[in-house]
């Protein structure tokens, strides 16, 4: 295959990971009215590009830790669809066994390692996993996602720091959503940029459009390369918006912390519609296999629900077995 017909089926490929992340986590919103999913959920709806961006330069054996926000990020890694709705059930046959839900995200066979509720726990042990390849001299590069608002907290400067003393092979993913739960940034933060902040810890720092896979594959292409030749941490910035909620699957845009019209104007840059365009454009895809992308995404999601409507609870007697003092 030829270096046109390879960019052409990676754009449509693209496309078709960041139209099943939405799919599902629509579903996901539909069927949470059930009651059925009883644990906190946060969905990255109108945030797609970024964790499918990453993921398309990254490796199997490559690692990744996420935040409380962890669907897309897992399921771009790799991660097992059913599994995922089975934990969202409390199904023994869910990635963490039914123990966890939403926030507690693991599949050691795709490289997700820990996704966790707790803002800035998963930033010290990424590099620390980070610091564990370096010293045995393996190729893998530790990713870490996380937010404008985990980025006020004391652990990621530290982490930052000490990151760049070791040179470790690690890519810092801030999503800048501009909200901390429903405080806006300017509230929070001085007027400067983040990735700015990171450079002056000694990290090669970009920033980029959230919104666009491309741009985001690109840079993370980038710095995937650099962390893995030994080059030093990175940190990436990317501006993108959660449409949904904070937490929950409903629209909240009634509660008036947003400025007006500001989440319309988001919607309008929704980076699916911005990638379906491109392709179209270029003639990467058409609309018929658009149509069959939509149904083989329908097919997989109803079996994956299937699939956890089938499981078992966990045995309530096994509630300590992965407990330690």
């Amino acid at each position: 295959m030829n270096k046109i017909m390879q960019d052409k089926q990676a754009r449509k490929e693209r496309l078709f990971q960041m139209l099943r992340i939405r799919r599902i986590e629509e579903e996901i919103a539909l069927r949470y009215a059930e009651q059925e999913m009883r644990c906190p959920t946060h969905l990255c709806i109108g945030e797609e590009a970024i964790a499918v961006g990453v993921s398309s330069h990254l490796q199997l054996e490559d690692k990744v830790f996420s935040n409380h926000r962890a669907h897309g990020h897992y399921l771009a890694k790799g991660g097992n669809l059913n599994k995922l709705i089975a934990e969202l059930y409390g199904k023994e046959t869910g990635c963490c066994g039914g123990r966890g839900g939403s926030m507690h995200l693991t599949d050691l066979d795709a490289g997700f390692i820990a996704s966790t509720p707790i803002v800035g726990g998963t930033v010290p042990v990424a590099a620390g996993m980070a610091w564990t390849m370096q010293l045995q001299n393996k190729s893998q590069v530790t990713v870490i996602y996380f937010g404008d608002g985990c980025f006020e907290e004391g652990v990621v400067h530290e982490t930052l720091n000490f990151s760049a003393l070791k040179n470790l092979p690690i890519v810092f993913i801030c999503e800048n959503n501009q909200y901390a739960v429903m405080t806006a940034l300017k509230e929070r933060q001085p007027e400067r940029e983040i990735y700015q902040v990171a450079k002056a810890h000694g990290l090669t720092a970009a920033q980029g459009d959230g919104n666009d896979v491309e741009v985001v594959s690109e840079l993370a292409s980038q710095a995937i390369h650099a962390a893995r030749q030994g080059k030093g941490a990175q940190f990436l910035e990317f501006a993108t918006h959660r449409w949904p909620e904070h937490c929950g699957p409903n629209e909240d845009e009634g509660l008036g912390y947003r400025v007006e019209g500001e989440l319309d104007l988001w919607k309008a840059k929704c980076p699916i519609k911005k990638q379906r365009q491109a392709c179209l454009l270029n003639k990467d895809t058409n609309e018929q296999e658009l149509q069959q992308m939509e149904q083989d995404i329908k097919r997989e999601i109803e079996a994956a629900f299937s699939y956890s409507f089938e499981s078992a609870k966990p045995d309530s007697r096994q509630l300590g077995q992965y407990i330690y003092a």
